[in-house]
């Protein structure tokens, strides 16, 4: 296993971070002996008592590929390993609770030459608290956790592991924590204050609170609630509500909501999406007629900015990895379809006593290619905070989208996100309201609405920087048919600037070449301290900007700088 690779200050390389490296290992298979022929598929019955069996586990032991276990109402015990292919059904989720182990169910045997398939129907998933992984026989014990609820584990030679069908079932609260931690390989600065390992940070991964996939997953008319991963001596946490490692995703009538990834001092690093978090490995993630709500991402730490790897909270809701470039098939791209579905309401805090905090992406971040359509992104929120007498930066962006991959945005409506950096004495930096795209890839706005997005930056002798409210550009955007209306950004201190109400394009990590049409920027405003520069309360351009009918006007106190 090695840690996340480095993210170099600026929130275009936030997708970047290392796989896991895992030596292969053999593993011990037990293999269900079948007689010759084939026989009927059976249904056996599991009841609190009457029934050939009172625990399901048991059941699973004696039943045969195709079988169906019918669990009747009640409480029965997690922990155990459905190996083979089966339909497990339940007498509903509110009716048929599986409770306790690490993980509750486990789908599938690691490294095995062929994995299963199985359907589960009608259960509570619950009280999995998870401690170790099928990681441990190469990282250690109790040094990688995965799936509190339900873990898919990887196939030989780490191919896609179970295909696996959760329907009309709730998987909720489930914790994934490591309970001990193990060398980064990551050298230790002069200036840390935490005890290292042979002189390295150290290293422990939380994955996947409610559902940590290696396989095929599909959920349909389920909820995913109240998962967690993390715990105090986690470095890394990823995915508080589903953690897709590779195979693919696709979630149908789905809730995602309440889900948590957080991590802290002593040796917190990292923590990204308490949602939905796509991995490089996952090829396809599809998300419809779902909502991803009230997701939280955390991370307090105590980190110089010497750190090797940096430090950063990302992603609140879904996030879709990849290379920011997704310049070829074997690039490692997630490609995501979020289509009918609303993310709102989820949120990304970071707060560093020693050096930088940086955080991004409160709704939707986007790595690698994403189509969104006919959805809603809003009330999502990003807030940095560093301490009064640290001359660190509060960088904070991207409160609605942040995308560095390919993107697609149709019919959808960006609204009402925030974001907030706090910096006494240091830098207060607050971007991309609405969102942001970058990295000289080709991206398309088309007949949306961009409105009630926010910035704040706030210091008291530092610098306050505020810039895109509405919606910031570093790629080749073109914008057809969209609103940018009422967005708002305010910075506060003795200097700094104020810059796009409605959208900005600069060149940061792009060409930022941009083209509008048959769109508006309306009633958008900037406002500062009297020591702050303000320019383009509804457009600001460093580069030419193409406009074919397309309204500028009502926006305060001006209405386009750069123009």
């Amino acid at each position: 296993m090695k840690p996340r690779a480095a993210l170099p200050g600026a929130k275009r390389t936030m997708g970047q971070r290392a796989r896991v490296a895992v030596v292969l290992v053999f593993a011990s298979l037990v293999l269900a002996s079948v007689g010759v022929g084939s026989a009927a598929a059976a249904t056996l019955t599991v009841c609190p008592s009457g029934c050939a069996f009172s625990q399901i586990a048991p059941a699973i032991a004696v039943a045969s590929p195709s079988d169906t276990i019918q669990v009747a109402a009640g409480t029965y015990d997690g922990g155990f390993t459905i190996d083979k292919s089966l339909k497990l059904v339940g007498a509903g989720a509110g009716s048929t609770i599986i409770s306790g182990g690490g993980p509750v169910i486990t789908i599938g045997t690691f490294n095995a030459p062929s994995e299963p398939t199985v359907s589960i129907r009608g259960v509570t998933i619950t009280g999995g608290v998870t401690h170790s992984s099928f990681a441990a026989v190469f990282a250690g014990d109790n040094v990688i956790a995965l799936g509190g609820g339900v873990e898919v584990p990887p196939a030989a030679n780490f191919g896609n592991g179970a295909t696996v069908t959760i329907a009309n079932s709730v998987i909720s609260g489930n914790r994934a924590a490591p309970t001990a931690a193990t060398d980064s390989t990551i050298p230790c600065p002069a200036d840390i204050t935490i005890t290292c390992i042979n002189g390295d940070l150290p290293f422990a991964l939380a994955g996947g609170g409610g559902i940590d996939n290696w396989g095929t997953m599909t959920l349909t008319d389920t909820t995913v609630s109240d998962n967690q991963v993390g715990g105090a001596v986690a470095s890394d946490a990823d995915g508080g509500g589903i953690f897709g490692e590779q195979g693919s995703l696709t979630l149908h009538t789905v809730r995602v909501t309440g889900n948590k990834a957080s991590a802290s001092a002593p040796n917190g690093r990292f923590a990204d999406t308490g949602g939905v978090f796509a991995e490089f490995g996952t090829t396809t993630l599809s998300v419809d007629n779902s909502l991803i709500s009230d997701n939280t991402t955390s991370l307090s730490t105590s980190m110089p900015n010497d750190v090797a790897s940096g430090t950063a909270a990302l992603v609140g809701g879904i996030h879709v990895a990849g290379d920011d470039s997704c310049a070829s098939p074997s690039s490692g791209c997630v490609v995501a379809k979020i289509r009918n579905s609303t993310v709102t309401g989820n949120t990304v805090t970071a707060t560093n006593r020693l050096g930088d905090a940086g955080d991004f992406c409160g709704g939707i971040c986007d790595d690698g290619q994403l189509t969104l359509s006919d959805s809603l992104v809003g009330n999502n929120h990003v807030t940095a905070t560093v301490p009064a007498g640290s001359s660190a930066c509060a960088c904070a962006a991207d409160a609605g989208i942040g995308t560095g991959g390919i993107e697609s945005i149709a019919d959808s409506r960006i609204n009402g996100n925030t974001v907030t950096a706090s910096a006494p004495d240091g830098t207060a930096s607050a971007g991309d309201g609405g969102g942001s795209d970058g990295n000289d890839v080709s991206n398309t706005i088309t007949d949306s609405l961009f409105s009630g997005n926010h910035l704040t930056a706030t210091t008291t002798t530092g610098t306050a920087t505020v810039h895109g409210a509405g919606f910031s550009n570093f790629a080749v955007l073109t914008i057809r048919g969209t609103t940018f209306r009422d967005n708002t950004g305010t910075a506060t201190g003795p200097g700094g600037t104020a810059q796009g109400g409605g959208l900005f394009n600069g060149t940061c990590c792009g060409p930022g070449k941009l083209s509008l049409i048959d769109s508006a920027i309306v009633d958008n405003t900037l406002s500062g301290d009297p020591g702050i520069t303000i320019q383009g309360g509804g457009l600001f351009t460093s580069v030419p900007v193409t406009l074919q009918n397309t309204v500028i006007a009502n926006n305060l106190p001006d209405q386009c700088f750069g123009c």
